[in-house]
């Protein structure tokens, strides 16, 4: 088939196609050339090398918060796995991992209800005799506390109450449980420690002093403590791998557009990143397939529309719906409790945090700037042009400032979401020798060509999960 460029009859060869010179510009312009802003900036602000595959790490809160409120619902309040005393409604699972910052084993706390149904049974104050995974439910958490109830309080005495097989010490699935810290048990009476209490092992009604908070007589001896645990946590690296193949001829060949095995080159190399980029978004729990021989792992990401799975828990918008806005109703006030929410919290540490956005986020929180009328100067003059519009690439709360990037993978089936990250808590993880690198004609069977491939196996450390926050458009 002969092609015509537009200079007519003149200078055509006999099957009519033109004898000038064809003029394409030497570069290969691509749509979207970066598109990894998570994989970027967490890269950039804090990348290290990870011996083993498995990588773990310590954390912990400082027994800091005094009183806090605790949201009871539907599976909030659990049984002990042990039979006999003590045995129902024991176990509390907080909502969110920063309220465990209140809680040691031997903490001795004033507890109330309100709203719902929620109940204490009577109880004047609790004692948490195991935090965290050492609760006695049948799946405790890390977010999880183990209590026993004192129904009289004199003074800085206490009295025990120990409730029989069946008798709740709390109760109900709505309203709030209040949690004020009143010191530590000292030793109970019948001669019991106040931390190594456990289920069953004081005697009913059995009295002990709580100390801390009233100060200490002169000459007094060395008070008990309280306790807590370090847990340990854990991700993984995962394998991720972008080949390609080009021939002996196309590799010698000359093109448009430069060598194509450097086009090859750059465009897989956009995939892979785009690949990791995806994985930190919506990986879910981590997998590490530990029967297999060879296994495959898979990092725990951040989870977004994974309803609970991934890293972050205490604020995902999934099924948070402290961490929802109405995309139809909601307004610069109900936005505003969803950032005080997420630093609720905060005492020390990042009070700044990049929140990646769809594009119909970042069209919401124009609209909601828009109506409540503040924000906004447009300053006109006569003959001169000016610049209209409104773009909110920073937003102040009550408490704390994010800071907004649009990310193009929040679109189609993710359009509804936001993730704010606080980068101080995040660290990208290659393993030794395993960073991107690209490995050059690896298939070798003698044919003609070459295939070379894209390597990398790296995961992201992603702590305190409770600073990060996953936004939902509802």
């Amino acid at each position: 088939m002969a092609y015509s460029y537009g200079t007519g009859t003149a200078n055509q060869f006999t099957d009519g196609s033109q004898r000038q010179v064809l003029e394409l510009g030497n570069k290969i312009h691509y749509y979207n050339p970066s598109v990894t802003p998570i994989l970027s900036v967490s890269g950039r602000a804090g990348t290290r090398i990870a011996p083993v595959p498995i990588f773990e790490w310590m954390e912990d809160e400082y027994m800091i918060k005094k009183s806090i409120s605790v949201t009871v619902g539907s599976s909030s309040i659990a049984n002990s796995s042990t039979s006999g005393s003590n045995n129902t409604g024991t176990i509390l699972n907080l909502n969110t991992q920063a309220q465990m910052e209140m809680f040691e084993v031997g903490g001795v706390y004033t507890v109330s209800a309100s709203g719902g149904n929620a109940s204490v049974g009577g109880m004047e104050a609790l004692q948490v005799i195991a935090v965290g995974k050492n609760a006695g439910s049948a799946s405790p958490t890390d977010k999880s506390i183990q209590v026993i109830g004192f129904d009289n309080i004199s003074g800085s005495t206490y009295t025990y109450d120990q409730h029989g097989s069946g008798t709740p010490v709390l109760s109900g699935n709505s309203g709030t449980i209040i949690f004020e810290f009143a010191g530590i048990a000292q030793t109970y009476s019948d001669g019991t420690v106040g931390f190594n209490v456990t289920q069953q092992n004081v005697a009913n009604d059995a009295t002990v002093t709580v100390s801390g908070l009233s100060g200490y007589a002169e000459g007094a001896g060395v008070s008990k403590e309280s306790r807590k645990k370090v847990r340990r946590l854990k991700n993984c690296t995962q394998i991720f791998r972008e080949p390609y193949t080009i021939t002996g001829t196309a590799q010698a060949t000359k093109h448009y557009g430069g060598s194509e095995l450097s086009r090859l080159q750059a465009r897989k190399l956009a995939k892979i990143k785009g690949d990791i980029e995806w994985s930190l978004l919506t990986n879910g729990d981590i997998s590490l397939d530990a029967t297999a021989e060879n296994p495959t792992r898979t990092f725990a990401g951040l989870g977004v529309g994974v309803s609970g799975a991934g890293v972050i828990q205490s604020f995902d918008g999934t099924s948070n719906t402290d961490m929802q806005l109405s995309n139809s109703s909601g307004a610069l006030n109900d936005f505003d409790g969803i950032v005080e929410a997420i630093f609720h919290d905060m005492v020390s540490g990042s009070m700044k945090k990049t929140v990646f956005a769809s594009n119909k986020w970042m069209k919401k929180l124009v609209a909601m700037v828009r109506a409540s009328g503040s924000g906004i100067t447009l300053e006109g003059k006569m003959g001169a042009d000016e610049t209209a519009g409104l773009r909110v690439s920073r937003y102040y709360g009550p408490v704390g400032e994010l800071e907004f990037i649009p990310h193009p993978y929040l679109n189609g089936s993710l359009e509804d979401y936001a993730v704010a990250i606080d980068f101080s808590n995040v660290e990208f993880r290659p393993l030794t020798g395993r960073n991107m690198q690209l490995r050059s004609d690896i298939v070798q069977d003698g044919s003609d060509g070459r295939t070379d491939e894209w390597l990398i196996e790296a995961g992201p450390e992603v702590r305190n999960e409770q600073t990060h926050a996953i936004l939902k458009l509802t």
